[in-house]
């Protein structure tokens, strides 16, 4: 085995294409304000559920392991409500949030959380609080603006889609952007 590390996380992806089409065109709003702003591309957008880091290819097995005892039945998840962090007065990253189906992000999250402290990783010390991030802030430029059209859109619904899967992904980072790719997927169960 090498000794390589993979960057990897824990995710639920967003691949429906209504509602990436929805968050394309408010990224495109952003820009036309102004704003100095990295767009997540199309492909990598995707829910977080635990961020791993660089761990070992072993690792990477005893995390799948782990991964396969998540069980949860397939929900609706909808996308609902714009923001950003830590806030709209400083911002360092764009999110769209999820409404209905957050309870149920929040036990898969919480069953991710003990099975892989159980293997070593540290559990997260801030509040879970499920968000999508659609954009990077490089520089205050428009700030302003951009807060008024995110806050304009705290209560908008962007559709629903269901969850089918959770997946474990490698990351590899490039200068045009990070590559994601599937290690692993956990179904759920029917």
């Amino acid at each position: 085995m090498s000794s390589s590390q993979i960057r990897s996380f824990v995710s639920i992806d967003l691949e429906d294409e209504k509602i990436l089409s929805q968050v394309e065109s408010i990224m495109s709003s952003l820009s036309s304000l102004g704003g100095d702003l990295k767009p997540v591309e199309r492909e990598n957008i995707h829910l977080t559920l635990k961020f791993l880091g660089n761990i070992s290819a072993s690792k990477v097995e005893e995390v799948k392991s782990a991964l396969a005892q998540v069980t949860f039945p397939p929900f609706f998840l909808e996308i609902n409500g714009a923001g950003a962090f830590p806030n709209l007065k400083r911002m360092n990253v764009i999110w769209v949030g999820v409404g209905e189906g957050w309870s149920q992000v929040e036990l898969i999250y919480e069953q991710t959380e003990k099975l892989l402290h159980q293997l070593g990783f540290s559990r997260e010390t801030r509040p879970f609080s499920p968000h999508i991030t659609v954009a990077r802030v490089k520089s205050g430029r428009k700030r302003d603006e951009i807060a008024a059209f995110l806050g304009r859109l705290a209560d908008e619904s962007f559709g629903t889609f269901s969850v089918e899967n959770v997946r474990l992904k490698q990351s590899v980072l490039s200068p045009s952007g990070p590559k994601y790719s599937t290690l692993y997927e956990v179904p759920a169960h029917k």
